[in-house]
């Protein structure tokens, strides 16, 4: 075999070990590097149900998923009474993105905790309709859940402010 064509297999196989360690870590969380006294964030693998599902655990009540224009009362209605009943329990919420397809989901886990999922289909912000990234992050304890003008819950701060940006906690402002 010729120089050229042991360099073209050299750099196929590094090709296909690069695709395979991408499959192998891909459905892993990838922590972020956080400030001193706060959680680290994961990054996670972009199916929203399955993650709302996996922080919710078996047997949590589904109080289900709200549309953009759809009428949140019955959903939120659902939370909050399982909220107050120390129950687990996930919601959707879908809100209007500018350049990819976003979602809301508060779930409360078998142990106690609430978390805030927001899911983004693309946050490179390109237009991409594709699998996206969850953002986990868990709510101040102790939790207060708040229900917003557009009648969604959420976890974080009550007063009437505005995101800081697409990736503040409180993404819709009250």
């Amino acid at each position: 075999m010729s120089p050229i064509g042991k360099s073209v297999w050299a750099a196929l196989v590094l090709l296909i070990l690069a695709g395979v360690a991408t499959l192998f870590v891909r459905g892993r969380p990838t922590p972020i590097s956080a400030p001193p006294g706060t959680h680290p964030i994961a990054l996670l693998p972009g199916d929203l149900e399955l993650q709302s599902k996996n922080f919710a655990g078996p047997g949590a009540l589904d109080c289900g998923r709200v549309l953009i224009d759809g009428d949140p009362k019955i959903a939120t209605e659902c939370a909050l009474a399982a909220q107050r009943a120390g129950k687990p329990f996930r919601i959707r919420y879908d809100i209007q993105g500018i350049d990819s397809l976003v979602a809301v989901a508060i779930v409360r886990t078998q142990a106690g905790t609430v978390e805030s999922l927001m899911w983004d289909s693309d946050p490179s912000g390109g237009g991409r309709r594709g699998p996206g990234v969850v953002f986990p992050k868990r709510c101040p304890e102790p939790v207060h859940l708040w229900v917003n003008p557009r009648g969604r819950i959420n976890c974080f701060q009550k007063e009437s402010s505005p995101p800081k940006d697409a990736m503040s906690p409180n993404l819709e402002p009250y």
